[in-house]
């Protein structure tokens, strides 16, 4: 009876090795997606932050040449002023024209005022993309990197994931069905999938609570399967501790 006792928990606690593994895996499986989407994340900043650049040096390089037009179109009214001077016949038509150029004048030094602020936006906005160009050159290999990489431990999880689940499944299969319908309806109720455990001088290593001195005597004669009192996980003595004492 102890040997079968004795097998069937060493089948058990196999068959929980092989399923915490599934879902350690299936865990980080669950990961791979959110890793890639945040390293795409990551390069798309850098590639916005080169179009915000590009779009503004383009915006600025616009706005002078409508700065320009507008000098030009400026230009032509002051022609056309001083044109007008030198026909008039009043000392008032006079100063209304001195005048007229005089604002004319200052409308065209503010234009080429805001057209020289304009290219000096556009030298800082060139040197800022320059230097996100860089960088984007830079991060764009290292992410693509980082990204093969998750997906190369993606694939090789993958395929651990397939062994270890046949291993299980095979394990499942061995072990008889009243003892695994115990262990399944064990594990159910334990969050962290631990529904076999062995127990250390009197003390289950499950809920670290000690069981009563009777059932620890109990459970080294290996005659079946119990379960802790406090916490109902599986338990039984660890026969490395006959070795050790």
């Amino acid at each position: 009876m102890a040997s079968t006792i004795r097998e069937h928990i060493a089948m058990l606690v196999e068959l929980q090795d092989r399923e915490l593994e599934i879902h350690r895996i299936q865990q980080e499986l669950s990961q791979v997606e959110r890793r890639t989407a945040g390293l795409d994340a990551q390069l798309n900043d850098f590639i916005a932050a080169v179009e915000r650049g590009r779009a503004q040096i383009q915006d600025l390089t616009k706005h002078i040449r409508t700065l320009e037009s507008d000098l030009q179109v400026n230009q032509g009214r002051i022609v056309k002023s001083q044109e007008k001077l030198r026909a008039v016949k009043t000392n008032k038509e006079y100063q209304s024209s001195l005048k007229e150029i005089d604002d004319l004048n200052a409308i065209g030094s503010k234009i080429e005022d805001e057209i020289l602020v304009s290219m000096e936006q556009i030298e800082a906005a060139t040197a800022s993309t320059k230097e996100q160009q860089a960088r984007l050159d830079v991060q764009t290999g290292l992410i693509h990197s980082e990204k093969q990489s998750v997906l190369q431990e993606a694939g090789q999880a993958r395929t651990r994931l397939a062994e270890v689940t046949a291993q299980a499944s095979a394990l499942a299969g061995r072990v008889p069905a009243e003892v695994l319908s115990l262990y399944r309806r064990v594990k159910a109720k334990k969050a962290n999938g631990v529904a076999i455990c062995a127990v250390d001088a009197a003390v289950c290593r499950g809920c670290h609570v000690n069981i009563p001195p009777q059932m620890y005597n109990e459970l080294q004669r290996v005659d079946r399967l119990k379960n802790c009192p406090n916490c109902d996980r599986i338990i039984y003595w660890d026969e490395d501790q006959r070795r050790s004492e």
